[in-house]
């Protein structure tokens, strides 16, 4: 017969030990959530959109679009890019009013030569 080798048992209980990946997304999780709060009634009302057309700036000018295309930054780039060449490095801002979606537009610097 083999002989196999036991362990000494004890009553004592075992504590689960947390291990390194585990703790690594602990910390990482509470990053995000001090990053990110999560939404509270007064913001989460303040951030819907309820109107189906947003007021788009960009160069002086004031135009709106339909909400749900001025909601995705690449969707919008695609869809300004023949009227306003500058929009590729832009940088785009939201906010929302009384329901009611306001999109900024501000062209960055490029690089000359």
């Amino acid at each position: 017969m083999e002989q196999q080798e036991q362990l000494p048992q004890t009553d004592a209980p075992q504590e689960p030990t947390e291990t390194s990946a585990a703790k690594a997304f602990g910390e990482q999780a509470a990053e995000n959530v001090a990053e990110n709060p999560p939404e509270t009634d007064e913001n989460k009302e303040s951030s819907i959109v309820t109107e189906s057309q947003a007021t788009i700036k960009i160069e002086g000018q004031e135009f709106e679009l339909e909400a749900a295309l001025a909601q995705d930054d690449k969707l919008l780039k695609t869809i300004l890019q023949p009227h306003f060449a500058s929009i590729e490095n832009a940088n785009i801002t939201r906010d929302v009013k009384e329901g009611k979606l306001s999109v900024t537009i501000v062209k960055k610097a490029q690089h000359k030569g």
